[in-house]
């Protein structure tokens, strides 16, 4: 019996599923593996299996490009400090002129724009 009682009460992976592969197959596998940034070639098909590549694909892109990552910490930056102004606006009855609110659109505009290409 371990030290510590298992804190998991859910299924375990004991069920085997096995696939027989060309050479070939298996590095265009691997490939599409590193490529969605997933360590396992297990997880890889499990995520292909159960349709789950694309949330593999968007947390991977993240994790692997830091350029997508200080693009996102920007994008939540830029966020916050909208709703600032927008619960500011609100309270106080203020608002920006209307050629600085329309300068901000176009920068987000282009922000979400690069993102959408990394």
């Amino acid at each position: 019996m371990g030290r510590y009682a298992s804190s998991y009460s859910g299924q375990h992976r004991t069920s085997a599923l096995h696939l027989q592969l060309t050479p070939g197959e298996r590095a265009e596998i691997e490939a599409a593996a590193a490529t969605a940034g997933v360590a396992s070639l297990s997880a890889f098909a499990r995520c292909l299996f159960f349709r789950r590549l694309r949330k593999v694909r968007a947390a991977a892109a993240i994790r692997r490009n830091p350029d997508a990552r200080r693009l996102a910490a920007e994008l939540k930056a830029i966020g916050n400090n909208l709703n600032q102004l927008t619960y500011l606006a609100h309270r106080t009855g203020a608002l920006a002129a209307e050629d600085d609110l329309r300068a901000t659109i176009c920068l987000l505009k282009a922000a979400i724009a690069r993102a959408i290409t990394l």
